[in-house]
């Protein structure tokens, strides 16, 4: 009996595989090439955002005064509705409670989900800024309303709701509200185009 020999395949049968595979593969990404252009540009922003919002520049220079600014204007907005509140550092506080505003309560990270949504889509650069002007303004100020309203519920409710209002209002209710924003934005300009 002859010695079993293996079949090797034909190189040319390997080089059309490899051609269908690169073809797939190129398909496959020109197929989503606009939704991973996206993905791709958004997740590039957030990492820039979070080199600078946990560089020493910001955390040694930054970081407080800002904190410190949102927590007078916060308690603007409290003195308006009657409450004798006063501001120490980033503390407002009174003789019943007090809420002390630290990093991530700033909302900073929801801002720059909108910003870096805004900033990838592809839109001109006079529509993008309207946009980041309008909707940062707005966020800065929905943020010291939230800030000014936990001090609220802090002072009329439980620790344990004071909580659940402090984690699900500070970061999910609040990060929604920036995607919202981004989609009317989007929307916006998308009529803006056909116009």
């Amino acid at each position: 009996m002859p010695p079993n020999k293996k079949k090797r395949p034909k190189k040319g049968k390997q080089k059309n595989r490899s051609i269908n595979l690169k073809q797939q593969v190129n398909q496959f990404f020109q197929d989503r090439h606009p939704i991973l252009k996206f993905l791709l540009g958004f997740i590039g922003c957030m990492v820039l955002f979070y080199l600078f919002y946990y560089s020493s520049l910001y955390k040694n220079y930054l970081e407080v005064p800002f904190l410190e600014m949102q927590a007078r204007i916060s308690n603007v907005f409290l003195m308006l509705l009657g409450h004798d509140t006063v501001v120490s550092n980033a503390i407002i506080s009174s003789n019943q409670f007090s809420v002390n505003i630290k990093n991530g309560c700033d909302g900073l990270e929801a801002i720059a989900i909108f910003v870096s949504g805004i900033l990838i889509f592809p839109a001109s650069m006079k529509l993008k800024l309207r946009g980041i002007l309008w909707g940062g303004i707005t966020l800065f100020i929905l943020n010291l309303f939230r800030i000014a309203g936990l001090y609220l519920i802090g002072l009329y409710f439980s620790p344990t709701v004071f909580e659940i209002m402090h984690v699900q209002g500070g970061f999910i209710i609040f990060t929604m509200i920036s995607v919202i924003l981004l989609f009317v934005w989007i929307n916006w300009v998308s009529k803006k185009s056909q116009q």
